[in-house]
């Protein structure tokens, strides 16, 4: 039988992966409002960086500013809107030309999330995306610029999340959050809730969060206690006569466990519209313990040896998951694809993963 934590770890993607940030710091900055004014001059054409209120660094070549919004051509996105009451500043910025040509670091799409897991960085407010797998379906969108919240419905269940968080420093960004579920058909005994924190460093194109959570009480098997042993002599089929040994338990002794995660992801540009991603779990049984609960009526078995023992089945597993995000210019879909090694109690198997994105 399959045990609740297992089929946790079916739906998680433990870190040995290394990745490079790109740290960019802005030049003479300057209000959206006064670059309406110049941009037809000093900014006109040129390449720019634009902060917005929560921390999120967009670039692109500046096409306008008017009244509502502050315009540039993202490096394979074409010409980009972005409402002035998000923008904290707007400035010139000095780009390598080669990087600018290929679009490394410099095209902004989804830094929230890997395939799954948060990083600390939050939508902005009025900001939101819709993700499916077809199993898996989420709506996410960003009530405030620290604080985004979601819902998920799938095959199997349906549920919520929160994440409350913002940049701490330049390029270092920390959240707090969680996730409820409940499934359809009855098979955890109570709702999933698992509670995260977590950090991340670099920016939106290049960054490494490491998270860690703890999920609530999972049950993790039972044994039996108070036994009595009770003998009598029986007569078998063929006449002869044999002890018919008896035990009998009046204590079943329900057991629990939290599971710890330890999550490591990264993501950098590997060209125009496409990132390198990996998305690592470790899950951990921890805080175990066992209630005894009075069985009425007592449980008889003619053989106690398996009962009467802490069964706890539940062994450390996780995954390791490698993919890529491409941005489709066309169609504004994102899509995710890669591929997931997922072990549990010394046994593994891959996983294929995949994902579309619209953002809105």
């Amino acid at each position: 039988m399959t045990s609740p934590l297992s089929l946790k770890l079916a739906l998680l993607g433990v870190p040995a992966f290394a990745l490079w940030f790109l740290f960019s710091a802005p030049a003479t900055a300057q209000t959206p409002e006064a670059a309406s004014t110049t941009y037809a001059g000093e900014l006109a054409d040129q390449f720019v960086q634009v902060r917005l209120n929560d921390g999120t660094l967009k670039y692109g070549k500046l096409v306008a500013v008017t009244p509502s919004d502050v315009v540039i051509d993202v490096v394979g996105l074409g010409p980009t809107s972005i409402p002035k009451y998000l923008v904290q500043d707007l400035s010139a910025v000095q780009a390598d030309a080669a990087q600018m040509e290929q679009g490394y670091g410099y095209v902004s799409n989804q830094p929230s999330r890997y395939f799954f897991a948060p990083s600390g960085m939050q939508l902005s407010e009025g900001e939101g995306y819709f993700q499916s797998n077809i199993a898996l379906n989420s709506i996410s969108y960003g009530f405030s610029d620290r604080f985004t919240g979601g819902i998920m419905v799938s095959v199997v269940g349906a549920g919520l999340t929160a994440k409350f968080g913002g940049e701490v420093k330049e390029n270092v960004h920390m959240s707090v959050g969680g996730l409820a579920a409940i499934d359809y058909y009855g098979n955890l005994d109570r709702p999933l809730m698992l509670g995260f924190a977590n950090i991340t460093f670099g920016d939106d194109n290049k960054n490494l969060t490491f998270n860690v959570g703890m999920g609530n009480r999972i049950d993790d098997g039972y044994f039996y206690s108070g036994m009595t042993v009770d003998s009598t002599y029986s007569q078998s089929w063929d006449g002869s006569y044999y002890w018919n040994t008896l035990y009998t338990f009046d204590t079943r002794n329900e057991e629990y466990q939290n599971p710890f995660l330890f999550n490591v992801s990264g993501m950098f540009p590997l060209m125009a519209n496409r990132w390198f991603i990996t998305e690592n779990y470790l899950v951990v049984p921890t805080f175990r313990r066992s209630d005894p609960v009075a069985q009425v009526p007592p449980y008889e078995t003619g053989y106690p040896a398996w009962s009467t023992e802490p069964q706890m089945r539940s062994d450390p597993g996780g995954g390791v998951s490698i993919g890529i995000r491409s941005y489709n210019k066309r169609t504004g879909w994102l899509w995710d694809y890669g591929l997931a090694g997922v072990f549990s109690g010394g046994l593994g198997f891959p996983v294929p993963w995949f994902s579309f994105t619209l953002e809105f």
